[in-house]
């Protein structure tokens, strides 16, 4: 009797265990599958920026250097001081100078009496045409060496460029200043800024610079002022790359992108860091996807841009071709119609996802507004 229940047990288990397997299968071929998350198709606005970072400068900035060798014999600026151009900074002692420039003179007017007195008799034909034209020569150098002479007198007396700030002050009375030569750049005497504009020297990845142009609007965030921006817009994009290695094995480009700030603040200092957002591109009415949906896998022997839809409880894996781009949309200019479901995620299922499998889709928590 025991045997015979046990027989019965054994067969009901059997039978179940089939029954769960048709049912699964059925379940399967009605609809079933993997879960995953869909979004529709539809038209919608496309904001593309580039995001890069750099340093603040003053749109017009000039390291001051002296043209002739002295010692600095009167500071009449320090730093902070507003100056207007054509302004006296600083005087260096010109005794030396000043005495060239009497000596350069007096030859001066030497050769020119001995020259008027040489012509007079040129034109009487008394002096020959060797001895005017030496005469003439003299005269000529005399006052080449004058006018240098004055030239290296009034170049003692330093005067600002531009108006502006001085940002920095690089000397005190009583130090020497010493001009550049092809071994030395020379003494910076001063700093001047125009802190009335201001500018942001950004690198751009290679990859972003393509889509950047003069005159697109951009945002500037400075680290000092984390709940300040200030807007702006490109005035000029580099054409050599500047080069930074990461590693022995790898190496990014970049290159400098030059935007204006629209409008400054005083807190604004020259070599503040910042980070700019360039609007490369504002679309409306176009027709977009969610950015995650998109991946670049293999038809045909060829890798192209994808996305899965879901037709009759399948994934099918669907070319498209590409616009721009969001942080979080993507725009689609061909493969795709407005309606079409797309899958969205998870990212986990979404990245092992095969063409033809059978899937059910849920609308996505974070839909794509209208």
């Amino acid at each position: 009797m025991k045997k015979k229940a046990r027989t019965i047990i054994i067969v009901a288990a059997v039978v179940v265990v089939l029954g769960l397997l048709i049912a699964t299968n059925l379940t399967r071929k009605t609809g079933g599958g993997e879960e995953v998350e869909t979004q529709k198709v539809k038209y919608g606005s496309i904001l593309a920026k580039a995001s890069a970072t750099g340093e603040l400068r003053a749109q017009a900035q000039v390291n001051l250097q002296a043209q002739v060798m002295g010692v600095v014999d009167k500071l009449l600026v320090k730093e902070g001081d507003l100056v207007t151009q054509g302004q006296v900074l600083l005087e260096l002692d010109r005794k030396s100078y000043e005495a060239n420039l009497l000596l350069a003179r007096a030859r001066f007017a030497q050769a020119r009496s001995s020259h008027t007195r040489v012509e007079s008799l040129y034109a009487v034909k008394l002096v020959a045409a060797e001895a005017y034209e030496a005469s003439r020569a003299a005269l000529d150098i005399a006052q080449a060496q004058l006018d240098q002479a004055q030239d290296q007198y009034d170049k003692t007396v330093i005067r600002a460029p531009i108006s502006g700030m001085v940002t920095k002050l690089n000397l005190e009375k009583g130090e020497a200043v010493l001009i550049g030569t092809m071994n030395y750049a020379g003494t910076v005497l001063a700093v001047l800024a125009d802190m009335s504009r201001m500018q942001a020297l950004i690198d751009v990845a290679e990859a972003d610079v393509v889509s950047i142009a003069v005159g697109q609007a951009a945002t500037v965030y400075v680290d000092a002022l984390p709940d300040t921006s200030f807007p702006g817009h490109v005035t000029r994009v580099a054409y050599m790359p500047t080069q930074s290695v990461l590693s022995t094995t790898q190496q990014s480009t970049t290159f400098e992108v030059e935007v204006t700030l629209d409008s400054t603040a005083p807190a604004l200092r020259p070599g503040m860091n910042v980070r700019a957002e360039v609007r490369t591109a504002e679309l409306d009415s176009v027709l977009v996807v969610p950015v995650q949906a998109a991946g670049r896998r293999d038809i045909k022997g060829k890798e192209s841009e994808t996305v899965f839809l879901v037709k009759d409880g399948k994934a099918v894996l669907t070319p498209i071709r590409t616009g721009r781009a969001s942080d979080t949309r993507l725009q689609v200019i061909a493969g795709l119609e407005p309606g079409d479901e797309v899958i969205v995620g998870p990212y986990k299922k979404l990245s092992k996802l095969n063409d033809g499998q059978r899937v059910t889709g849920k609308p996505a928590k974070d839909s794509l507004p209208d």
